[in-house]
């Protein structure tokens, strides 16, 4: 039920366009927080390298999909990044997704990954699972969706709209999703 309220306020108040400071782990950052909260609240509220692993241990324990490598690596970004106790290095390249292929730089860019996954559920079904759902009949549908996004179709937990994302690559992200049955 909170993870539902909280992706209910993600998706109507539309800070999905909101950015962190590049640095090596600010993609996986931006998608893991933003599952439940503004990314200006990180912004706003720089802490130790010692509270950032107390709130990442708090918001694991409440409910965020991440792995102890994800968090490590999220407590590395943000200890750097957003630490009250030292002043921040100038932004750089996230140099974790330097070496992704350009359909996984086109789903971490876009948040698809903080409730996706190719083959489990998250907060969002398995892209196999809408894979299998769908045909290719349904790819203007599923554009249009991924653009403005949804709710009921795989639960009561809302997908929030990605009014940022172009048409071709919400086209791209479709039709990549659909090969994975």
């Amino acid at each position: 039920m909170r993870l539902s309220f909280f992706l209910f306020l993600f998706a109507s108040t539309g800070f999905a366009q909101d950015k962190l400071i590049s640095g090596p782990g600010s993609t996986l950052t931006e998608n893991k927080c933003r599952i439940c909260h503004e990314l200006q609240h990180i912004r706003r509220s720089p802490l130790s390298r010692g509270e950032w692993a107390d709130n990442l241990r708090n918001m694991k324990e409440r409910g965020t999909p991440m792995t102890d490598a994800e968090m490590a690596t999220i407590l590395d970004y943000l200890a750097t990044y957003y630490n009250r106790e030292k002043e921040a290095p100038p932004p750089g390249p996230d140099t974790l997704v330097a070496n992704q292929s350009p359909i996984e730089k086109l789903l971490a860019a876009n948040g698809c990954i903080g409730c996706h996954a190719l083959d489990k559920r998250i907060v969002g079904p398995a892209f196999r699972e809408v894979a299998k759902k769908y045909s290719a009949a349904a790819t203007s549908q599923l554009i249009r969706k991924v653009r403005q996004g949804g709710q009921g179709v795989w639960g009561n937990v809302p997908m929030p709209p990605n009014p940022g994302l172009s048409e071709a690559d919400a086209a791209t992200l479709v039709a990549w999703v659909l090969q994975q049955n």
